[in-house]
């Protein structure tokens, strides 16, 4: 549900808006009280261990909902943002950590009137399918793709929307060119031609016959190619909503490649 990122944000926000005092009451309501703080009892160790906690069990039920994970992070967002020393109301941002809405966003989040609110409904779990598409890049070698994806997951957490897109059509070309090498052991001459031949080997990467290759630009995996090039990389044509989309389609898109190729190939 929330990103390990997410929750450790979260969890310096617990530490900044609570004394020993306080954590003490905190941690008694919701069951935190047993865990050990590690090393010390400092601040920063308790509210690690209640990170940890959350990031091992997220499952788990909370007091007033069916999850512990979402019923705290929405607790410690809704107080932080009545707070105007944490929160920014006029920019919608995190004062101290503005890297935290972003990874709301990506976690399916965003704060409206000062609360958190679900984007949409889904069974889509932008964490996990990212740890799944992390794990088949290093299964298979494609550092340099790994690469240019890590890069713009980095850039859009920052805000940096032109580099996340200008990322994310590299990730996507070098993955496309290096499967088509791997598969058919020739070095593509281009990016089309690479994504020709993984419309043509056989069992295929894209699939003629459900339209997402058709050889005349309408195919699904064509339109998905210049749906990442419609604006190029120019800041001032980049915005938030955009980039999220383009992150999210690139995710689940390259990861049913990625699930294609090590099925029929490996």
């Amino acid at each position: 549900m929330f990103s390990r990122a997410t929750i450790m944000d979260i969890m310096y926000l617990l530490r900044d808006m609570n004394t020993h005092a306080t954590l003490d009451t905190y941690t008694f309501r919701y069951g935190f009280d047993d865990i050990d703080p590690g090393n010390g009892s400092s601040l920063n160790q308790r509210v690690l261990s209640i990170g940890r906690y959350l990031v091992s069990n997220p499952q788990l039920p909370g007091i007033l909902s069916d999850n512990l994970m979402y019923e705290i992070v929405e607790d410690v967002v809704n107080k932080t943002t009545s707070n105007e020393y944490h929160f920014d109301s006029n920019s919608n941002e995190f004062i101290n950590y503005p890297q935290l809405r972003r990874l709301l966003l990506k976690d399916g989040f965003v704060i409206e009137d000062g609360r958190l609110i679900r984007t949409f409904e889904t069974d889509l779990d932008f964490n996990k399918n990212d740890s799944l598409l992390e794990t088949l890049l290093k299964k298979h070698n494609l550092d340099i793709a790994k690469g240019h994806y890590n890069q713009a997951s980095n850039a859009f957490n920052r805000g940096d929307w032109a580099a996340c897109n200008g990322q994310l059509r590299s990730y996507v070309e070098e993955l496309l060119n290096k499967i088509a090498e791997k598969i058919s052991g020739i070095t593509p001459s281009s990016s089309q031609a690479a994504k020709i031949a993984l419309s043509k080997c056989n069992p295929p990467i894209f699939y003629k016959d459900l339209n997402e290759w058709l050889d005349d630009g309408k195919g699904f995996f064509e339109t998905f190619w210049k749906r990442l090039h419609t604006q190029g990389s120019h800041p001032g044509l980049s915005f938030e909503a955009d980039s999220i989309f383009r992150l999210n389609l690139v995710q689940i898109t390259t990861l049913e490649v990625l699930r294609r190729y090590d099925q029929n190939y490996h």
